[in-house]
């Protein structure tokens, strides 16, 4: 690639925009299931070579966010030049990030973070471990969920309060940063729609036993059926609207970052512990007593369960060839 020898553009604006590019490609080269990622992993090369001020600007930026020392001894060949740095820091995190693009073959311990490393390279290792640990939970049970989503929630913190507030420039974590806040907010779904799914898990049974009465479970108390029936449908509302806020986030996330958060399809509210056991017996019991339940909520709830019971769309796995 040919160099022309200076860029029109004010070095403020210059900075602005290559300190996004980066920002985006490094995020790329972590979440893309794209085998082909030359052009992320090559970006610090790439915009460099535009011309002399993008190699000067680039070389400030990739410097403090790579955190690159180059050595003083010249008879040192074992350390790396700053491209070759940068790849070398890249192809890492593309190799860490292979646990969230295909969780199915991929394995994530504490040893795979590096305090070491800078700040960006940690930050990302830390996000990586967080969606690691939230796709781990959602397989597993309602307790081990609900405790996993306290330490998810203290990683989220530390990534906001310690680690952004380390990584120069700044300006290379927006992505970062965004995803975060994407899992803090699936969190917060996900734990919200297990408790209510608890709640409701407890109703149906207390109908099913002929137990339920004024809120208050008694062992020889009949059904109060106006209680009962505005604890359902105040249930039913709910669930749905979580249904539309993770629906929402998943669209936002398509537009903003280029991908849904990873390991999270349409259905993963369906996946999480005992949300689809919940929801046939609450169809169940809404088809037997349908006294309790408005037909408004009954075609809410009947719609919602096609949805989560449909199976998800096939996706192609990705196939790195990273060495």
């Amino acid at each position: 690639m040919s160099m022309t020898s200076e860029s029109n553009l004010p070095a403020k604006v210059v900075f602005k925009i290559l300190t996004h590019v980066l920002a985006y490609s490094v995020h790329q080269v972590v979440m893309s299931p794209d085998p082909d990622i030359d052009w992320f992993l090559n970006v610090h090369h790439t915009l460099s070579s535009v011309c002399v001020s993008f190699r000067e600007i680039m070389h400030q930026i990739s410097t403090e966010a790579f955190q690159y020392t180059p050595s003083t001894d010249a008879t040192d060949v074992a350390t790396h030049s700053l491209p070759e740095h940068v790849h070398r820091r890249l192809r890492n995190l593309r190799r860490l990030g292979k646990v969230v693009r295909e969780p199915s073959v991929g394995s994530f311990t504490l040893e795979s973070l590096d305090p070491t490393a800078p700040q960006l390279v940690q930050g990302y290792s830390l996000y990586i471990a967080i969606v690691y640990l939230r796709t781990q939970a959602s397989r597993s049970t309602r307790e081990i969920y609900k405790s996993t989503s306290v330490t998810i929630f203290g990683a989220v913190i530390t990534l906001s309060k310690v680690l952004y507030s380390r990584i120069a420039p700044r300006e290379v974590s927006v992505m970062l940063q965004a995803a975060t806040e994407d899992e803090a907010e699936l969190s917060n779904i996900g734990v919200l729609l297990v408790k209510k799914l608890t709640g409701l898990s407890d109703l149906l049974d207390s109908v099913e036993r002929s137990e339920y009465s004024s809120g208050v479970l008694e062992s020889e108390s009949k059904p109060d059926p106006s209680k009962l029936k505005t604890d359902l449908e105040q249930l039913i509302t709910t669930i749905c609207a979580l249904d539309i806020e993770f629906l929402s986030l998943l669209q936002r996330s398509s537009d903003n970052q280029g991908q849904p958060p990873p390991c999270c399809n349409p259905l993963w509210l369906a996946q999480l512990p005992d949300v689809q056991t919940t929801l046939s017996k609450l169809v169940d019991v809404s088809g037997q007593h349908p006294e309790l339940v408005e037909r408004d909520f009954r075609e809410r709830l009947d719609k919602l369960f096609e949805r989560w019971t449909s199976p998800p769309a096939e996706t192609t796995s990705e196939e790195d060839s990273e060495s």
